[in-house]
């Protein structure tokens, strides 16, 4: 696939990446697909500086991954991305995460969308794309990705579990915002420690649908029915939800 437009590098996976089971952690997946979509839209023209100059800037409003495989705590693996054909307000980037025999490990799909920092409008994002439709990989990584997630209330199962917390300083990406890999690490901090000892993500969906910034406070709700959890979190400041996400388990 690499005859489409597309951007990979080989990495050695870290200590700090895997959970007490030596199983990847969610937010460590999404700092994976968030450098390789940082590194290559910097590569074609379209990166945070450059779009700066513009006032703009990238935000990423879902997210979706299927982990095929749990990659090993100090193995070498390769991290390939590759960005579509973007419509006039959505741009949508694949990820790939295999062994270097090139088995899959992880696969990931996400949506994003160009936003006017003055006046937090949504601007077209095709024509910051310069390149003919054969440059475009046609395959999704993950078939059905990037779904709306239900609110809270009317997704399946019982209210089981909850949380509440604070953005802090750490948590802060270079937009002063709360980054998006946090937000898996709000969620895997909100499950029962029993439950989540017996079970793994087998595939995640987040729903981006607010910033928060340090200090703001939040409030966690987690419903699960069979395999699958829901998870809510509601700005105590906004009162309005932040995230959603959905998590199926093996």
């Amino acid at each position: 696939m690499n005859e489409f437009l597309s951007h990979s590098y080989k990495i050695v996976t870290a200590v700090d990446e895997f959970d007490f089971a030596e199983r990847i952690k969610p937010s460590a997946i999404l700092e994976y697909f968030q450098d390789l979509a940082t590194v290559h839209a910097d590569e074609i023209g379209i990166g945070y500086h450059k779009m700066k100059e513009g006032n703009l800037c990238w935000v990423l409003n879902r997210l979706s991954a299927v982990i095929d495989k749990q990659p090993k705590l100090g193995e070498e693996v390769i991290l390939t991305t590759f960005p579509h054909k973007p419509g006039l307000v959505d741009a949508f980037r694949d990820y790939y995460v295999t062994d270097t025999k090139g088995n899959s490990l992880i696969r990931g799909t996400s949506r994003w969308c160009v936003l006017d920092m003055a006046s937090k409008a949504i601007r077209r994002c095709s024509p910051l794309f310069n390149y003919p439709d054969s440059a475009y990989c046609p395959r999704f990584a993950v078939e059905d990705g990037n779904p709306q997630l239900p609110n809270i209330e009317n997704a399946e199962g019982e209210i089981e579990w909850s949380s509440s917390g604070k953005v802090n300083i750490t948590d802060l990406d270079r937009n002063g915002h709360m980054n998006n890999a946090r937000y898996a690490d709000m969620a895997v901090n909100a499950c029962d420690f029993e439950f989540y000892s017996a079970h793994e993500p087998k595939a995640f969906h987040f729903n981006f649908l607010a910033e928060m910034k340090a200090g703001e406070g939040y409030e966690m709700r987690v419903k699960t029915k069979g395999d699958e959890s829901y998870f809510e979190a509601v700005s105590t400041l906004k009162h309005k939800p932040v995230f959603r996400a959905s998590v199926l388990w093996r």
